[in-house]
């Protein structure tokens, strides 16, 4: 089964939408390992704090394994996410699900997803700090990034460049789109939350069972958002291209 292709560059924001979901739905299955394999590697430092015997907190002083975690644990997310997308491009045209290949084509190109991962931070933490309004115009823009480096082979700085360029004439429906699917997640987290709530009333007093549940349940919910996310990213990097 195929997803319906990407909308062209007229597409409205109804259609991103639209398109993201389908495509969404039709790799699901396909997507949702690498989804929750990327989610527990992006937690690493975290699992690594608590199983110390620590507490996170914005104000904690995290050591150097934490530090060293974290950045493992950040680049493994990028790569697993940088397969999930060339499986998902797979899944619209048709083609055969080769974890292997995807997997090797993803790891080529991953010193140039970290830079520009660090350059595309960069950019955007100055522009808040200039005038606010340059960096959520970037961080509009970056929402192709990954596409950009995994399809147009380009190098660090003409990636971003390239991305600019891109979503530039599409930028408000591209704000609208992940304002509107983020607002989704929100409250689907909210929803999962209470769920999780009700769960703990039921487990009272099994404090490992309701641990458990509570970790699949997250894992389980940030792998489905990762999976929207590289849709939705597909999505508006192909209406950007075609309008190009």
């Amino acid at each position: 089964m195929t997803a319906s292709m990407p909308p062209p560059g007229s597409a409205s924001v109804s259609d991103l939408l639209q398109t993201s979901a389908q495509l969404c739905r039709a790799s699901l299955l396909k997507c949702l390992p690498l989804g929750m394999v990327a989610v527990l590697c992006a937690q690493l430092p975290n699992i690594y704090w608590v199983a110390t015997g620590h507490t996170l907190s914005l104000s904690a002083e995290y050591d150097a394994n934490y530090d060293l975690l974290a950045i493992v644990g950040t680049a493994i997310e990028l790569w697993l996410v940088g397969a999930m997308m060339l499986r998902q491009r797979a899944v619209v045209l048709g083609a055969p699900i080769l974890a292997g290949a995807e997997l090797r084509a993803a790891l080529r190109r991953l010193p140039v997803i970290l830079v520009c991962t660090l350059l595309a931070m960069l950019s955007i933490v100055a522009g808040l700090l200039l005038l606010i309004v340059p960096g959520v115009f970037l961080m509009v823009c970056y929402l192709v990034l990954l596409p950009v480096v995994l399809f147009d082979g380009l190098g660090p700085y003409a990636a971003l460049l390239r991305s600019v360029q891109l979503i530039r004439p599409l930028w408000w429906k591209a704000l609208a789109a992940f304002v509107i699917a983020l607002l989704v997640f929100i409250i689907g987290a909210f929803v999962v939350a209470a769920i999780i709530g009700g769960i703990a009333g039921l487990l009272a007093g099994n404090g490992p069972a309701f641990a458990a549940i509570e970790s699949a349940c997250t894992v389980g919910f940030g792998a489905l958002f990762l999976v929207y996310l590289s849709a939705l990213a597909l999505a508006l990097h192909s209406a950007a291209s075609s309008s190009a």
